[in-house]
């Protein structure tokens, strides 16, 4: 029987959570500070073997980068507790590339493993069960190992699994949702365009979407009726890499003028409502 804890029931952790539950093999436990939880911390910690983490990562309220100190405070919390268990410690959260070694060299007796979500916030627990890709992070190729075995007792025997150092897992998250912002971006500027010279988009986006390496989700306004990109992920995906981006001096000026040109068309800042992805301001 694999023990299975979840810490954090939002989205996320509760498509985790139910994912695995689908399986007779595994056995869940869970729990969430700030929700009403089947179990205690205590009770999480102390039965599962594999612990994960997946909790709220969101920007500050003054765009200048991701807040992870709620990632790093449960962490901390958890790996006090499994020194030299051989329990694995499992970073689900969108973290910034780092982190998770970070953590690892903090608490050098536990062992710990990146596993990004890919999942849409609508259709996370359908999308749990359905992932293109699962990616592992780890230091230790076993510890990988163990990871993926839990994820076989629910996911198709040609499940495609990446397995690579942590840093590459937490990156391969960013990449990927940002590489899907940038598309919505020029999506809305050949919109534009359209409209300029008397191109009728509709059929635009046909031809374009029927080459599958370009994919689909070029419609514009998009599903919630504006401009732009919205919604938790994507906002603080861009802001998280740019500010990453200044801290180390590494120049993502394209990034930068997708964000500034999304602000401009973006009517609705919805993410900053979503306590998961904005932090506000509290002074």
């Amino acid at each position: 029987m694999n023990k299975i804890g979840i810490i954090g029931n939002g989205y996320v952790g509760t498509a985790t959570g139910k994912g695995f539950a689908t399986s007779p093999e595994n056995q869940i436990f869970s729990y969430d500070k700030f929700k009403e939880s089947p179990n205690t911390l205590d009770e999480v910690v102390e039965n599962s073997d594999f612990i994960f983490i997946c909790v709220p990562t969101p920007i500050f309220s003054d765009y200048s980068g991701m807040d992870m100190s709620i990632v790093e405070g449960v962490v901390g919390e958890v790996a006090e507790r499994v020194k030299d268990s051989g329990k694995i410690v499992i970073i689900k959260s969108t973290s910034l590339p780092g982190t998770t070694k970070k953590m690892a060299e903090k608490y050098p007796q536990v062992d710990f493993a990146m596993n990004p979500e890919f999942l849409t916030q609508k259709n996370a627990n359908a999308d749990f069960l359905k992932p293109y890709r699962t990616v592992i992070g780890c230091e230790k190729l076993e510890v990988g190992e163990k990871v993926k075995g839990i994820y076989q007792t629910i996911l198709p025997p040609d499940q495609k699994y990446i397995i690579t150092d942590t840093a590459s897992a937490e990156l391969a998250k960013y990449m990927s949702n940002l590489m899907l912002a940038s598309k919505v971006l020029l999506a809305n500027e050949f919109y534009d365009l359209s409209q300029k010279v008397g191109a009728n988009y509709s059929d635009v986006q046909k031809a374009v979407e029927a080459d599958p390496r370009i994919g689909t989700h070029l419609g514009v306004p998009g599903p919630d009726g504006d401009r732009g990109f919205g919604g938790a992920c994507f906002p603080k995906d861009t802001i998280g890499i740019l500010g990453l981006a200044k801290q180390i001096g590494i120049d993502m000026s394209a990034l930068q003028a997708i964000w500034d040109k999304n602000l401009k068309i973006r009517q609705n800042r919805d993410w900053e409502e979503m306590p998961q992805a904005f932090k506000k301001d509290t002074e």
